[in-house]
């Protein structure tokens, strides 16, 4: 679940171990105040911030840049599951390098997380990728020039990624990753927000009850995103049907509802299309049942002993999945 993870520490002690660990170099410096390193074997940076008058060894605190997932790969890619357990023991081979002690893991405090997962759709990916448009009323935009990955600035401290995560190692047969592999990302940048979610420190990504909290966020974000068929299957539709779904399976028809003066037109048109689809063709349902599966899966292997409260906190999202 967890892909990109960024700490920060005020805790001097802390500040001047790493600082003095023979496996970071300096690599840039942004004006007077802040300096970049980089570990010389793994894929972990600090962010050392100065004040003014102080010392050249001297900072005010240090953010500390992880990514869990490709780091259980080896730093190859984050295609495959990354379950709880998974999770937890690369934090604790992280912070066992930088001789970080559990006792003080307690000093890091967590203030930017992205998280996700992979799952393995039966369905043209250009097409579903195509067809992810808004979230809530923010429109998906396509990342750069790439066409198999989109982005939208939910806030301004939140971001929801959808992209074609097969098609980045497609020219990586060894890795094992299904062509059709699409992932589903969110990155808070907000501490209010994280701590929504009962992260404070490091100290709680090793409490299981977090990770559902992870996963019941996925869930509920993806409640918020409007994807269209844009390739519907009309067999054994009424001709009204077709036409419907035909005309609300292009951005244009969505603007226009946005653009309504009455403030629940787009919310209702939304349940409206979703309900008009049925199941065949509407992949918002088809995509949900996937990322719940994914989710109570990898929940489900965090240890042996939370199985049966993984099955109670995702029963109703199963049960209200033909709604």
């Amino acid at each position: 679940m967890l892909d990109f993870l960024k700490f920060r520490t005020l805790c001097q002690k802390i500040i001047n171990r790493l600082l003095c660990n023979a496996d970071f170099e300096r690599i840039s410096s942004r004006g007077n105040y802040t300096i970049t390193y980089q570990h010389k074997k793994y894929h972990i940076k600090l962010e050392c911030r100065k004040g003014k008058n102080m010392a050249e060894n001297e900072f005010i605190f240090v953010d500390l840049f992880i990514t869990p997932h490709y780091y259980f790969n080896g730093n190859k890619h984050n295609g495959n599951d990354f379950t709880p357990g998974n999770c937890q023991q690369v934090l604790q081979e992280i912070f066992s390098i930088l001789k970080i002690e559990p006792s003080e893991f307690i000093e890091m405090q967590l203030i930017n997380l992205e998280y996700g997962v992979n799952i393995i759709p039966e369905m043209n990916m250009k097409n579903l990728i195509e067809g992810i448009i808004y979230y809530k009323k923010t429109p998906f935009i396509f990342g750069s020039s790439i066409r198999t990955y989109k982005i939208t600035n939910a806030t301004p401290y939140k971001q929801i990624k959808a992209y074609d995560k097969g098609i980045q190692f497609v020219n990586y047969p060894q890795y094992g990753i299904q062509r059709n592999t699409f992932r589903f990302e969110v990155r808070s940048k907000q501490r209010k927000n994280i701590r929504k979610l009962g992260i404070y420190s490091l100290c709680d990504l090793f409490c299981d009850e977090v990770y559902k909290k992870l996963g019941e966020s996925l869930l509920s974000e993806w409640e918020n995103v409007l994807i269209i068929n844009v390739e519907p299957d009309s067999t054994g539709l009424k001709s009204s049907e077709v036409k419907y779904i035909t005309e609300a399976g292009t951005i244009e028809y969505w603007i226009t509802k946005l653009q309504n003066p009455y403030r629940n037109c787009y919310a209702r048109e939304v349940k409206k299309y979703y309900h008009k689809s049925q199941n065949k063709n509407n992949l918002h349902h088809q995509l949900k049942v996937l990322i719940l599966d994914k989710i109570f899966d990898l929940l489900s292997g965090a240890n042996s002993t939370q199985g049966i409260s993984v099955k109670s906190a995702f029963s109703k999202n199963k049960k209200t999945l033909s709604g």
